[in-house]
């Protein structure tokens, strides 16, 4: 049962990851891929230790939900839950590629974000699902992890933004501003989701629900959209710099032209002397090598193996 429990945890995040990695028409390195999923597990624990700062500081953070009402849970959810968290997965992606060079086109912004944010949502989706089951599993895999995955899609769609400013103008004040919004929105929408979902279990008011779907039918079209707007977006963000992967295509690409013309130059393999174990399908090219054993002749006979040189 926990072998079930675990493979229905991550089965989500190797979905949408592969989704995400699909559309991308430049593929990242695996290596930078693997980095951020990491990076995206250790979000979880930058997460626990800011919150246990803020606790220690401010009390009110570390409340029990069920003992607040609908006004105080504004400023626990959007601060003490979603900024928190947000910021966590936002600086490693950041700090580690935002200045990268294989940071070359739109869509990367997306790729990048998201697969933090996916590690931050593998972690946590295995605490709940294992605490809680299949039924857990089954709802967290339609609206947590897609929540998680659109969050970095955010992210990243405003990061790229901020990159587009300065190479397309060098527009600084721009770049600052969408900096602050790849923060911004997905805490925000985070925030959003949240509450609605808190608000709902304090107050027993169904329209935080129905309000709740909404916001998700809304937020997820909204952010698919952007990444989709990105994905098929070939502008260059750093044209003098040849990624990862286009070398190794090119590489690919040179060894195949070179493999084809050496075979158009139709070059006979070499066999040397008194090989004795030649391949019964190559020829000698000249009599003064046996047929049979490669070995050379002197005369009508081969000394080596007898066979008659015709």
């Amino acid at each position: 049962m926990v072998l079930i429990l675990l493979a229905l945890s991550v089965l989500p995040v190797i979905i949408f990851g592969g989704i995400i990695y699909k559309n991308d028409f430049d593929k990242e390195p695996t290596s930078i891929l693997i980095k951020l999923f990491c990076c995206g597990i250790g979000s979880v624990f930058l997460t626990l230790f800011l919150t246990f700062l803020l606790n220690t500081v401010v009390p009110f953070f570390g409340s029990n939900t069920e003992e607040l009402n609908i006004i105080e849970l504004i400023p626990y959810i959007f601060i003490g839950v979603a900024l928190i968290e947000e910021f966590s997965k936002w600086i490693f992606v950041y700090k580690l590629e935002y200045n990268d060079n294989e940071f070359n086109h739109l869509y990367d912004g997306v790729v990048y974000a998201t697969f933090v944010s996916l590690g931050f949502a593998c972690i946590e989706n295995i605490i709940y699902v294992m605490q809680s089951g299949i039924q857990t599993a089954i709802a967290r895999s339609i609206l947590a992890i897609p929540g998680h995955l659109c969050d970095g899609i955010m992210m990243g769609y405003y990061l790229s933004m901020a990159k587009l400013a300065l190479c397309n103008g060098n527009n600084k004040e721009l770049a600052k501003k969408n900096i602050l919004l790849s923060l911004a929105i997905p805490t925000i929408a985070h925030g959003v989701y949240d509450y609605l979902l808190f608000a709902g279990e304090v107050s027993g008011n169904d329209i935080f629900i129905m309000v709740f779907f909404a916001f998700v039918i809304w937020f997820f079209t909204f952010a698919y959209n952007k990444a989709k707007q990105l994905a098929h977006n070939t502008y260059n963000l750093n044209p003098n710099y040849i990624s990862i992967t286009q070398i190794k295509k090119m590489n690919k690409a040179y060894n195949q032209a070179t493999y084809n013309n050496y075979n158009q130059m139709n070059v006979q393999p070499v066999v040397y002397p008194n090989q004795t174990n030649q391949p019964k399908n190559i020829q000698q090219q000249s009599n003064n090598y046996c047929t049979n054993c490669g070995a050379k002749v002197v005369g009508n006979f081969c000394s080596n193996c007898g066979k008659q040189v015709k």
